[in-house]
């Protein structure tokens, strides 16, 4: 491959160390850029085009998340945390943002990150592609009656790709807003339940298994993932690394979304355990999760004017987060609020008042299964 030819990554990090071996790692499948500040890396920026830019968390003059929520709102752009610190609220802070495409955390593994940028080369081209649609199909539609009609052929076959992959991507509701007005209102609702599954020693296993193999075995358990919420009517709003969010609730509004994240949660533990016992059966590696569920408040909506990335915010979402980050391998820890919902359906053990980190003592309950 040709110099030119290769991607631009941007790295910064106010370790020189740090920036030695990145270029030195990647240098062959990529064009580096490397930067000891934030100020250095915006000059880099000024005079490069470049799609991936990955920032050190902690620097002296501003964060990484401070650093790229100071750029310039552009869409196509992927942009990544790197930090050694890899607590679920940190992953919140970050995806929070809306600016942050993945969470990376040090000692980074050379063949995982190559997956990460490969991937995020992935998205940037398909997010380019969109743009590109999107402008074109405007363009058609106002002209469309000058048309002729193999063209109108060629602008119904775009139309459905940007449709299907607004669908994947955006509630029903939601993609139908964009699509009337080109914008979607974010909205409050009163009650949800949002629900947070994270995989037991995920880091540790990368040490045994393959990156292709871990990836591998994530996806299989997110696809299954996907279809045990679906049949509760959850919406899922994302993966960040190997910690699931959903909520159900919303957008359409429903009184029963407590009891159905639970039966959701149950599937999903089962599912799991069910699964890791096959895997050990054939000498294999399988997955353990904890899963927090936490009900009150949220905001959702589309994160940005142009990237098209469904969200939730509140103090709900962090609590949910201490919910699973309190909670034992293999278990449901619920909150005292989403308690008083089921308490009637479901039989479950109190845990006392237990330290939520930046929430005190929160009273806890282990659901049984």
């Amino acid at each position: 491959m040709e110099e030119q030819e290769k991607p631009s990554v941007l790295y910064i990090d106010d370790e020189e160390d740090n920036l030695v071996v990145f270029k030195a790692a990647f240098r062959r499948d990529y064009k580096i850029f490397t930067a000891l500040s934030a100020e250095e890396g915006l000059k880099i920026l000024h005079d490069n085009s470049i799609p991936i830019i990955i920032t050190d968390q902690r620097m002296p003059t501003m964060t990484g998340i401070q650093f790229l929520q100071s750029l310039p709102d552009e869409p196509e752009t992927i942009r990544m945390i790197l930090t050694g610190f890899s607590d679920i609220e940190a992953v919140i802070d970050a995806i929070n943002t809306g600016k942050v495409y993945r969470y990376i955390t040090k000692p980074w593994d050379r063949d995982e990150l190559k997956i990460t940028l490969d991937k995020a080369i992935e998205t940037f081209s398909l997010r380019k592609r969109n743009r590109i649609l999107i402008e074109e199909l405007k363009i058609a539609n106002e002209n469309l009656e000058e048309k002729v009609a193999d063209r109108t052929n060629t602008i119904n076959k775009q139309k459905q790709e940007i449709e299907d992959l607004l669908l994947n991507i955006l509630p029903p509701e939601t993609a139908d807003e964009l699509r009337k007005f080109g914008k979607a209102v974010p909205r409050k609702y009163d009650s949800a339940t949002v629900m947070f599954a994270d995989i037991h020693n995920f880091t540790k296993m990368g040490e045994t298994l393959s990156p292709e193999l871990l990836v591998d075995e994530l996806d299989k358990c997110f696809r299954a993932f996907d279809n045990i919420i679906d049949k509760y009517d959850i919406e899922k709003i994302k993966t960040v690394g190997d910690a699931y969010l959903c909520v159900g609730g919303l957008p359409a509004v429903g009184t029963g979304h407590p009891e159905q994240v639970i039966l959701a949660a149950i599937d999903m533990q089962k599912y799991m355990n069910d699964y890791r016992i096959e895997k050990e059966k054939t000498g294999g590696i399988g997955f353990s999760i904890r899963v927090g569920i936490h009900s009150g408040p949220v905001v959702a909506g589309v994160v940005g004017a142009k990237k098209f990335a469904y969200d939730i915010w509140g103090d709900t979402v962090n609590t949910a987060a201490r919910m699973e980050s309190s909670c034992e391998v293999n278990k449901i820890n619920i909150s005292q609020t989403t308690f008083e919902f089921v308490k009637d359906k479901f039989t479950c053990t109190y845990r006392g008042k237990i330290e939520a980190k930046n929430k005190g003592e929160i009273d806890m309950y282990y659901v049984e299964q």
